[in-house]
Protein backbone atom coordinates (compact mmCIF):
# COMPACT_ATOMS: atom_id res chain seq x y z
CA UNK A 1 0.00 0.00 0.00
CA UNK A 2 1.17 3.51 -0.44
CA UNK A 3 1.49 5.62 2.01
CA UNK A 4 0.37 8.47 3.10
CA UNK A 5 2.78 10.81 1.70
CA UNK A 6 3.22 9.06 -1.34
CA UNK A 7 -0.37 9.41 -2.23
CA UNK A 8 -0.86 13.09 -1.08
CA UNK A 9 2.36 13.69 -3.95
CA UNK A 10 0.81 12.24 -6.92
CA UNK A 11 -2.74 13.22 -6.25
CA UNK A 12 -0.67 17.09 -6.67
CA UNK A 13 1.54 15.93 -9.51
CA UNK A 14 -1.95 15.22 -11.00
CA UNK A 15 -3.59 18.29 -10.11
CA UNK A 16 -0.58 20.33 -11.30
CA UNK A 17 -1.33 18.42 -15.05
CA UNK A 18 -4.52 19.24 -15.32
CA UNK A 19 -3.81 22.94 -14.55
CA UNK A 20 -1.22 23.65 -17.01
CA UNK A 21 -3.36 21.57 -19.73
CA UNK A 22 -5.96 24.15 -19.23
CA UNK A 23 -4.08 26.74 -19.39
CA UNK A 24 -2.64 25.95 -22.83
CA UNK A 25 -6.34 25.29 -24.03
CA UNK A 26 -7.17 28.61 -23.21
CA UNK A 27 -4.62 29.94 -25.22
CA UNK A 28 -4.96 28.44 -28.19
CA UNK A 29 -8.92 28.76 -27.91
CA UNK A 30 -8.12 32.90 -27.50
CA UNK A 31 -5.90 33.12 -29.99
CA UNK A 32 -8.03 31.35 -32.91
CA UNK A 33 -10.91 33.91 -31.56
CA UNK A 34 -8.43 36.83 -31.83
CA UNK A 35 -7.39 35.96 -35.74
CA UNK A 36 -10.95 35.90 -36.85
CA UNK A 37 -11.56 39.37 -35.35
CA UNK A 38 -8.86 40.80 -37.20
CA UNK A 39 -9.77 39.13 -40.15
CA UNK A 40 -13.10 40.66 -40.19
CA UNK A 41 -12.50 43.63 -39.86
CA UNK A 42 -9.97 44.13 -42.41
CA UNK A 43 -12.04 42.86 -45.18
CA UNK A 44 -15.13 44.95 -43.86
CA UNK A 45 -13.93 48.42 -45.54
CA UNK A 46 -13.08 46.56 -48.98
CA UNK A 47 -16.60 45.38 -49.07
CA UNK A 48 -18.06 49.15 -48.75
CA UNK A 49 -15.75 50.40 -51.30
CA UNK A 50 -16.97 48.26 -53.85
CA UNK A 51 -20.38 49.58 -53.56
CA UNK A 52 -19.35 53.24 -54.11
CA UNK A 53 -20.36 54.79 -57.63
CA UNK A 54 -17.95 57.51 -59.03
CA UNK A 55 -19.89 60.35 -60.13
CA UNK A 56 -20.32 60.44 -64.45
CA UNK A 57 -17.97 63.15 -66.56
CA UNK A 58 -20.20 65.79 -67.47
CA UNK A 59 -20.52 65.77 -71.16
CA UNK A 60 -19.29 68.82 -73.07
CA UNK A 61 -21.73 71.14 -75.48
CA UNK A 62 -20.49 71.30 -79.11
CA UNK A 63 -20.87 73.40 -81.17
CA UNK A 64 -20.01 74.21 -85.28
CA UNK A 65 -19.70 77.80 -86.40
CA UNK A 66 -19.55 78.99 -89.67
CA UNK A 67 -20.07 82.71 -91.02
CA UNK A 68 -21.56 83.93 -94.50
CA UNK A 69 -18.84 85.47 -96.19
CA UNK A 70 -20.53 84.79 -99.52
CA UNK A 71 -23.53 87.29 -99.27
CA UNK A 72 -24.19 88.86 -102.58
CA UNK A 73 -24.49 92.97 -102.89
CA UNK A 74 -22.06 93.49 -100.19
CA UNK A 75 -18.72 95.85 -100.15
CA UNK A 76 -17.95 94.34 -96.81
CA UNK A 77 -14.20 93.68 -96.76
CA UNK A 78 -13.22 89.71 -96.00
CA UNK A 79 -11.20 90.68 -93.29
CA UNK A 80 -14.08 91.59 -91.37
CA UNK A 81 -15.75 88.23 -91.16
CA UNK A 82 -12.36 86.03 -90.92
CA UNK A 83 -11.99 88.46 -87.68
CA UNK A 84 -15.92 87.92 -86.41
CA UNK A 85 -15.42 83.87 -87.13
CA UNK A 86 -12.02 83.68 -85.26
CA UNK A 87 -12.64 86.20 -82.59
CA UNK A 88 -16.27 84.51 -81.45
CA UNK A 89 -14.75 80.70 -81.81
CA UNK A 90 -12.25 82.08 -79.63
CA UNK A 91 -14.71 83.86 -76.57
CA UNK A 92 -17.23 80.50 -77.32
CA UNK A 93 -14.13 77.89 -76.38
CA UNK A 94 -13.24 80.16 -73.17
CA UNK A 95 -16.10 78.02 -72.00
CA UNK A 96 -14.81 75.03 -70.35
CA UNK A 97 -17.87 72.74 -71.05
CA UNK A 98 -18.09 73.93 -74.73
CA UNK A 99 -15.77 72.74 -77.71
CA UNK A 100 -15.90 74.22 -81.16
CA UNK A 101 -15.30 73.34 -84.76
CA UNK A 102 -14.85 75.96 -87.44
CA UNK A 103 -18.21 75.49 -90.06
CA UNK A 104 -16.04 77.68 -92.88
CA UNK A 105 -17.55 80.98 -94.71
CA UNK A 106 -20.35 79.56 -96.52
CA UNK A 107 -22.88 78.93 -93.49
CA UNK A 108 -26.05 80.79 -94.50
CA UNK A 109 -28.91 80.07 -92.64
CA UNK A 110 -30.15 77.55 -94.68
CA UNK A 111 -26.82 76.00 -94.92
CA UNK A 112 -26.79 76.04 -90.73
CA UNK A 113 -30.11 73.82 -90.87
CA UNK A 114 -28.96 71.69 -93.67
CA UNK A 115 -25.88 71.00 -91.40
CA UNK A 116 -27.81 70.88 -88.16
CA UNK A 117 -29.77 67.96 -89.92
CA UNK A 118 -26.81 65.95 -90.59
CA UNK A 119 -25.29 66.06 -87.38
CA UNK A 120 -26.13 64.01 -84.27
CA UNK A 121 -24.22 65.61 -81.33
CA UNK A 122 -22.74 69.07 -82.58
CA UNK A 123 -25.23 72.40 -82.78
CA UNK A 124 -24.80 74.26 -85.61
CA UNK A 125 -24.26 78.03 -85.34
CA UNK A 126 -24.73 80.35 -88.08
CA UNK A 127 -23.08 84.16 -87.87
CA UNK A 128 -23.99 86.96 -90.71
CA UNK A 129 -22.31 90.34 -91.31
CA UNK A 130 -24.78 92.75 -92.06
CA UNK A 131 -25.47 96.23 -92.74
CA UNK A 132 -27.71 98.41 -90.66
CA UNK A 133 -28.04 101.18 -93.65
CA UNK A 134 -29.47 97.60 -95.90
CA UNK A 135 -31.61 96.64 -92.79
CA UNK A 136 -33.51 99.84 -92.85
CA UNK A 137 -34.30 100.12 -96.27
CA UNK A 138 -31.78 103.08 -97.05
CA UNK A 139 -29.17 102.85 -99.88
CA UNK A 140 -25.78 101.84 -98.62
CA UNK A 141 -22.98 104.55 -98.13
CA UNK A 142 -19.86 103.34 -98.27
CA UNK A 143 -18.29 106.04 -96.42
CA UNK A 144 -20.67 105.96 -93.26
CA UNK A 145 -22.41 101.98 -93.09
CA UNK A 146 -22.35 100.31 -89.62
CA UNK A 147 -22.39 96.72 -89.52
CA UNK A 148 -23.72 94.42 -86.75
CA UNK A 149 -23.39 90.35 -86.35
CA UNK A 150 -26.30 88.33 -86.57
CA UNK A 151 -26.78 84.66 -85.22
CA UNK A 152 -28.79 81.51 -86.02
CA UNK A 153 -28.53 78.13 -83.38
CA UNK A 154 -29.96 75.02 -85.17
CA UNK A 155 -30.12 71.83 -83.03
CA UNK A 156 -28.74 68.74 -84.38
CA UNK A 157 -30.76 66.07 -85.82
CA UNK A 158 -34.09 67.94 -86.69
CA UNK A 159 -32.62 70.68 -87.68
CA UNK A 160 -34.84 73.22 -85.95
CA UNK A 161 -33.79 76.94 -84.59
CA UNK A 162 -33.41 77.10 -81.08
CA UNK A 163 -32.88 80.46 -80.98
CA UNK A 164 -31.03 83.67 -83.07
CA UNK A 165 -30.72 87.07 -82.43
CA UNK A 166 -28.26 90.10 -83.03
CA UNK A 167 -25.52 92.27 -81.64
CA UNK A 168 -25.95 95.80 -80.26
CA UNK A 169 -22.56 96.54 -80.72
CA UNK A 170 -22.27 97.98 -83.78
CA UNK A 171 -18.63 97.30 -86.29
CA UNK A 172 -18.20 101.06 -87.12
CA UNK A 173 -15.51 102.46 -89.54
CA UNK A 174 -12.15 103.49 -88.95
CA UNK A 175 -9.88 106.74 -90.00
CA UNK A 176 -7.27 104.95 -89.87
CA UNK A 177 -5.53 103.48 -92.83
CA UNK A 178 -5.79 99.16 -93.86
CA UNK A 179 -4.85 97.67 -97.43
CA UNK A 180 -8.46 96.96 -97.43
CA UNK A 181 -9.27 94.43 -100.53
CA UNK A 182 -10.39 96.38 -103.96
CA UNK A 183 -10.23 99.89 -102.24
CA UNK A 184 -13.40 98.61 -99.88
CA UNK A 185 -14.58 100.77 -96.42
CA UNK A 186 -11.89 100.03 -93.27
CA UNK A 187 -13.29 99.12 -90.12
CA UNK A 188 -12.16 99.51 -86.95
CA UNK A 189 -10.62 96.06 -85.57
CA UNK A 190 -11.72 97.00 -81.79
CA UNK A 191 -15.45 97.75 -82.59
CA UNK A 192 -15.20 94.39 -85.08
CA UNK A 193 -13.94 92.16 -82.28
CA UNK A 194 -16.67 93.84 -79.40
CA UNK A 195 -19.16 92.53 -82.26
CA UNK A 196 -17.72 89.33 -82.17
CA UNK A 197 -17.58 88.63 -78.19
CA UNK A 198 -20.84 89.78 -77.76
CA UNK A 199 -22.14 87.46 -80.78
CA UNK A 200 -20.48 84.57 -78.87
CA UNK A 201 -22.06 85.24 -75.21
CA UNK A 202 -25.39 85.62 -76.44
CA UNK A 203 -25.24 82.24 -77.85
CA UNK A 204 -23.64 80.73 -74.60
CA UNK A 205 -26.58 82.57 -73.02
CA UNK A 206 -28.68 80.61 -75.21
CA UNK A 207 -27.22 77.45 -73.40
CA UNK A 208 -27.57 78.87 -69.83
CA UNK A 209 -23.44 78.95 -70.04
CA UNK A 210 -21.95 82.76 -68.54
CA UNK A 211 -18.13 83.22 -68.58
CA UNK A 212 -17.10 84.66 -65.22
CA UNK A 213 -15.80 88.08 -67.56
CA UNK A 214 -19.25 88.57 -69.90
CA UNK A 215 -19.97 91.76 -70.45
Amino acid sequence: MLRKPQFLLLISIALLTWAVAQAQSGRRSTGGTSTTTTATTATAPAGAKTGEKKPAAESRLQLLVGINRAEAFTITPYYVYDTVLADCIKRLSDAETVFVNSGGFSMNRSAAVKAAREETTRWVVGLEVKSLFAESGQKIKPEQDELFVEYTVVEPVTGKIKHSGRTQRHIYQSGSSRSAEKGGPNYSDYSIKQAALEAAEKILAGFDIKLRDSF
